[in-house]
This record gives structure tokens, sequence and C-alpha cells, in this order.
């Protein structure tokens, strides 16, 4: 005979009331063993002040254009970004941070083209490796600006050329420092029109200034901002800037690529940064709000005022992209020139 199962055995009433409590008990194993979307894990993002690591010190460039886009996207993700700088080491130590903080979407950084390509191809030790940072968008770029002390004989980027090969080696001109942008750049402006000028790397822009309105340096090579604020000075001349497109607070000063020289289209960036294991959920948000942010008039004027390109909002992708084409550049750049500078 046939043996009916305990369910069965119960009266009706009963036996309904357990069968609808194991399908309910069903269901919710089902439901909790169903993968939910990636974002619904994010959903609150961010629910806390998200830190973002500037590796400068206070009111450099890269530190006020941390602090624009900081103020711009607290507003627009509704939660406060805390810029903290970790200077040093050509901003090695402070993506160092990045690197090694959770990737939780609450520790983020700038990521200057110094201390995110340069400074391995140059031959510093860097405790990391490119991919230990995933790119969320470009914060904003400067172009170089090549100037001259006004009893320098020349007025165009030609003329200097002209000059500096009638003269070999007599003549000088100065950076910012060994290993910098403008040291790199303008060693492979020599290579490729044949000229011998001594390099005398300064520490930062604002002694190569001095002396270059003194007539110590008769040439140098400064950032955007730092020519911007001499453009006025009747003692220096401006030759040429690097950016693909004209410098529109300098806009009558032509580009080294409508000088007559192509490769020379070189921009110096300062990326949002996050390390590599950050959610692409979260990566997308923040992207996403950092496009907005850089679309904002307030935005644009203030990166402006502190001598920015026009900002370019971008995908995640794109931002791969973008670095894996200056990556190549730099390359190229490094590899032509023979520049390292051991640490």
């Amino acid at each position: 005979m046939r043996q009916s199962s305990p369910i069965s055995s119960l009266p009706p009433i009963a036996g309904m009331r357990i069968q609808g409590a194991l399908a309910a008990a069903l269901t919710l194993c089902a439901t909790l063993l169903t993968p939910m979307p990636a974002l619904a894990a994010d959903d609150a993002y961010p629910s806390k002040p998200i830190k973002v690591t500037v590796p400068f010190p206070p009111g450099g460039s890269s530190d006020t254009a941390a602090r624009i886009l900081a103020d711009g996207m607290s507003k627009q993700l509704k939660q406060t970004l805390v810029v903290e700088n970790r200077a040093g080491a050509a901003g090695t130590i402070g993506i160092s941070s990045v690197v090694r903080a959770q990737p939780d979407g609450y520790n983020l950084g700038v990521g200057p083209v110094g201390g995110t390509i340069i400074a391995r191809l140059i031959g510093m030790k860097v405790p990391y490796q490119p991919q230990d940072v995933v790119p969320i968008a470009n914060i904003g770029s400067l172009p170089l600006v090549v100037a001259v002390n006004k009893d320098l004989p020349v007025s165009n980027i030609k003329e200097l050329v002209a000059l500096a090969k009638s003269k070999p080696g007599s003549l000088s001109y100065g950076t910012s420092g060994a290993g910098t942008p403008g040291h790199l750049v303008f060693e492979y402006f020599k290579k490729i029109t044949d000229i011998d000028i001594v390099h005398i790397p300064y520490k930062g822009d604002s002694p190569l200034t001095s002396d270059l309105i003194g007539g110590q340096v008769p040439i140098g090579i400064l950032t955007g901002p730092a020519a911007k604020a001499q453009l006025s000075n009747p003692k220096l001349k401006f030759l040429a800037v690097s950016s693909a497109q004209r410098y529109p607070q300098m806009d009558k000063v032509p580009t080294l690529v409508e000088s007559g020289y192509p490769n020379l289209n070189i921009e110096i960036w300062n990326l949002l940064i996050a390390p590599a294991k950050t959610d692409p959920a979260i990566l997308a948000r923040l992207n996403t709000s950092m496009n907005e942010v850089l679309k904002e008039q307030d935005t644009v004027s203030r990166l402006d005022a502190q001598g920015y390109l026009p900002p370019v909002p971008m995908s995640l992708e794109q931002a791969r992209a973008f670095v894996e084409t200056d990556r190549k550049k730099w390359e190229t750049i490094v590899k032509t020139t023979g520049v390292t500078i051991g640490q």
C-alpha cells in the first residue's frame, strides 16, 4: 500500500498552510540566489566623503584644478570631495597612495602626466605599474610656452632655430627641472631641428621666470599659467605654444604645429584617477558626474582663469585611449632624446 506523505495526512487547512509556507520559502531562496544588477550594490554611492589625493603642494596648478573639480562634483554628487595633498618625487608619492588605497570609490587622486607616464620612462623608481590606476577623465590640460628674453634677436621659432644653428652650444634654455615635460619636449625639439642649446634646470617656474626676465637665461620653457602671468611684461617675447590649438589666453602666439613642427603637439594634463579594481559602476558614476561638471560654465571660467585649456569631457573608454595615445607619444620623445633621471 502506498504511504501517504506527512502533509497529505494533515487536515486540509493545516496542509494548505504548510504548502504555502514551503512555496514562500522557495520563492525567497530563488530571490536570494538570483544575481542582482551590478549597479544595485552601489545605488547609495556615494554615502560618505570622497578623498582626492593631489600629488603636489597646495596652490599649484594641479591642486587648483582639483579643487575646482571637487567643488563642482561635491554639488553634483551631493557628497563632499575632500582634497588632500601628498607631494614629492615628481608626483609618484601621491599616486602610490592612491594605488594602495581601497578600491571602493572613496579614494581618488590626481594623476599628472609626469607621475603617470613620464617618471617610469625616464628611469625613476616608481612603486606601481601603469595598470594599477584607471583614468576617469581629464581634469584639464596646460600648454608649454617657448619664451625668450626681449634682447634675444628673434621673433619666431624659426628664427630661434636659425640663431642656434649659427652659434652652436652658445645659447642656453631653462626649464622648471630635469625630467619635466618642458625639459623633454625641448630636448626633442633640439633633436628634430639639429640644434645645440644647453639645458639649465631650475626648481620650478618662478625662479626660471625671474632669470628669464633678468636675462640670466635667454630662453625658457614655461607652463601656460606661468607664461600667461607675464603676458604684458615688455621684457619677454613668446614664440610658440605646444598645444594642438592656440592657447586662448595667448591667442596671438602660434602653435609649434603651425610653426612647421607637426609632431610637437604636447599638452600637460591632470587626470582624475582611481585604484584599478574600483567597481566599474562606480567609475561610470564618477565619469558621468565629472563630465557634467566640466560642461558647466562656472567650471570652464574658473579653469580658464587658472590658465587651463578649455576642458574636454570624455567617456571612460576615451580616457583610456587618451592615456595610451599619450604614452606612445612620450615613449617616442624619451627614446629619441635619451633623457634619463636616476633616483
